[in-house]
């Protein structure tokens, strides 16, 4: 049975090609289109029933998508993903804080959009390649690469990235790290890097030996004290 995804951007050609490639996919369907968030919510609220599935646009006239996604994920269950033309990590953050079910950017492809949506479908996440390193990258540096000026705790986290690095981690395990310091959950972690809970714990204690941290709770109090700098 195919899925009804309702797509809101304030860019007319956008949301064809979206009606264009979403019907050639056979699995899902375009259910209805909005150009902004006040006319999805007076739609719903006149009793039109929701989607399945939500593609929003970060930039909207008036209640951006990132506001819209948080309230939508009050009222209804359907799966939500963000489409942007800004790959930053403050969006991608607020976007997951909201609630999103995912980010993709709109250069990343057709294929990451599908990758997005089955994994939505599934009740996962799922960030563009690119997105993921970035989300990653910021979140070991504290979320600093947006003009966040670095706190009083920088020389802590400094030293702790410092030993990070001396570590030894693979490019998985720096991946699984930085998403712990951005405050996500060993189950959140593999909805986005999709592998399996299991993979995920086996990367942490990984990562513990490597980091010669005895414990569970220290690797978090440090991925903590790297993501946010607080001592």
């Amino acid at each position: 049975m195919k899925k009804s995804v309702f797509v809101v951007d304030d860019h007319t050609a956008i949301r064809e090609g979206f009606k264009a490639i979403l019907e050639r996919s056979g699995g899902y369907t375009v259910s209805g289109e909005a150009s902004c968030a006040e006319e999805l919510l007076s739609r719903l609220d006149d009793g039109e029933a929701p989607a399945d599935l939500f593609i929003v646009d970060v930039s909207l006239p008036g209640m951006n998508g990132i506001e819209l996604i948080a309230t939508l994920r009050k009222r209804f269950p359907s799966p939500a993903i963000v489409l942007s033309m800004h790959r930053r990590y403050d969006y991608i953050a607020e976007a997951l804080k909201a609630g999103a079910a995912g980010y993709v950017a709109k250069d990343a492809g057709v294929e990451c959009i599908m990758q997005a949506l089955a994994a939505a479908s599934l009740g996962g996440c799922y960030l563009d390649p690119a997105s993921l390193r970035l989300f990653v990258d910021e979140a070991l540096l504290g979320g600093q690469g947006n003009g966040q000026k670095p706190g009083s705790s920088a020389p802590i986290r400094d030293e702790i990235a410092a030993r990070v690095a001396d570590a030894g981690l693979s490019d998985r395990e720096n991946e699984v790290l930085g998403l712990l310091a951005a405050g996500r959950r060993a189950e959140e972690i593999a909805a986005l890097l999709g592998l399996s809970q299991k993979t995920i714990e086996n990367h942490l204690s990984n990562i513990t030996t490597k980091l010669g941290i005895h414990n569970r709770f220290e690797l978090y109090r440090l991925a903590a004290r790297l993501g946010k700098g607080s001592p």
